[in-house]
């Protein structure tokens, strides 16, 4: 340990101090800690929630979205020339989606997301629920006899129209752009159905939006306008977007959009949400960092008759710097250094509390993700913003003179 960083910390923590410069000391290590803290739990918090939609979204969202060129693609040549480019584990799902309109037996009504699909060649992430009635299941899409075809509601799409499968209620799907009748007018296609079961995904726009239906009876209600379409499902997500620009020159592939496209908006907003919370947090620890630059003042002007002594003795101005921006370093650096412990001490008592989130939330408990690059963040922001309060009180103790120093002593 060379002179000045001895001297750091003799300034400090010397026994000539008084009371109060200590209380200070400790104010000002105790500020930046709580600061830094603050900086890692609430980027934990973040990044916890961001994790977790991202999660749900993917849970019943594709991970590219292929938009076929026409109905008449053949879907067994198309899906043999996407294996060629697909990484092993990879899976698909064909169905057909449009815009309709649900009506309950009660008269309630719901624009919906329609989504038909084949049971049989279709593939369902981990996080998707079904939840079917007894003696239902997916085959109950499909008309059988005097049976008329099933549907599958989001949960939430349910609960808002109060339907309640157990009770058999049927329903009906509109959609309004439907065929020209006798009069002249365009009359909707409707398709009776009855309520099978519901489904959950953990992403509340979706179990309040889609609904799911027989590939064949989606087709008879949307006609033309319903988008035939492929859903890739990929082990490592974020591949989506490099496969997606080597789907798009298939023939047969009219568009490909990775999930980062389709959700662009959200995790943009997101992502401009969580710089915003590190700049405000960010501009806490520039709070906590005054209290270093008082501090410092007041050493320079309590140690003047040392600092005096030590130019005597033959320390330089620059010495003389030094010593008082290691100080300003040493209060940073002991605040960060127990900021970050205590934040992830703090992540990892929420992590194994769990405290649990109001309903409206959608999520079960609040979500914790500690971001090992954010602690090394954190740390330097308290050590660049203790520099920067260094430098002032530095600059009043390089222009010491002994003679002004001892002159009242």
């Amino acid at each position: 340990m060379n002179a000045t960083s001895f001297l750091a910390k003799k300034f400090l923590s010397g026994k000539s101090r008084t009371g109060l410069f200590s209380l200070l000391t400790w104010l000002a290590i105790l500020g930046v800690a709580v600061s830094v803290a603050s900086f890692i739990v609430v980027e934990a918090v973040m990044t916890g929630f961001m994790q977790d939609l991202r999660g749900k979204i993917l849970g019943f969202s594709s991970h590219i979205l292929i938009d076929l060129s026409s109905k008449e693609t053949r879907i067994g040549p198309l899906t043999h020339a996407l294996q060629e480019k697909l990484p092993n584990g990879a899976r698909w799902s064909h169905f057909v989606e449009g815009e309709a309109i649900l009506r309950s037996e009660d008269g309630e009504t719901a624009g919906v997301r329609l989504r038909g699909l084949d049971p049989q060649d279709s593939y369902f992430p981990e996080g998707f629920q079904a939840f079917f009635e007894d003696g239902e299941d997916w085959s109950s899409l499909t008309a059988s006899g005097d049976k008329l075809p099933g549907v599958l509601l989001g949960i939430e799409l349910a609960n808002s129209l109060g339907i309640v499968p157990v009770l058999q209620e049927g329903v009906e799907l509109l959609y309004p752009l439907g065929d020209v009748g006798p009069t002249g007018e365009v009359e909707p296609n409707r398709r009776a159905l009855r309520v099978v079961g519901l489904f959950k995904t953990g992403y509340f726009d979706y179990d309040n939006k889609f609904a799911l239906v027989g590939m064949s009876e989606a087709r008879k209600l949307l006609g033309d306008s319903g988008a035939e379409r492929l859903g890739i499902y990929l082990p490592q997500p974020d591949r989506a977007t490099p496969l997606a620009s080597q789907f798009k020159l298939i023939d047969g592939v009219k568009r490909a959009r990775p999930w980062t496209e389709l959700n662009a908006r959200l995790f943009s907003a997101l992502r401009l949400e969580r710089w915003g919370m590190a700049i405000v947090l960010t501009l806490m620890i520039l709070l906590s960092s005054f209290n270093i630059l008082s501090l410092l003042m007041m050493l320079v002007f309590e140690r003047r008759r040392e600092i005096a002594v030590l130019r005597s003795l033959g320390m330089s101005q620059r010495s003389v710097g030094a010593l008082l921006l290691k100080t300003g370093l040493w209060l940073g650096g002991v605040g960060g250094a127990l900021g970050v412990g205590g934040g992830v001490l703090l992540c990892t008592l929420l992590s194994q509390a769990r405290l649990r989130l109001p309903s409206p939330y959608y999520i079960d408990s609040l979500p914790i993700q500690v971001h090992v690059p954010m602690l090394f963040l954190g740390f330097s922001i308290a050590l660049l913003l203790s520099w920067a309060a260094s430098y002032f009180p530095m600059r009043e103790g390089r222009r010491f003179t002994i003679v002004e120093a001892l002159r009242y002593e």
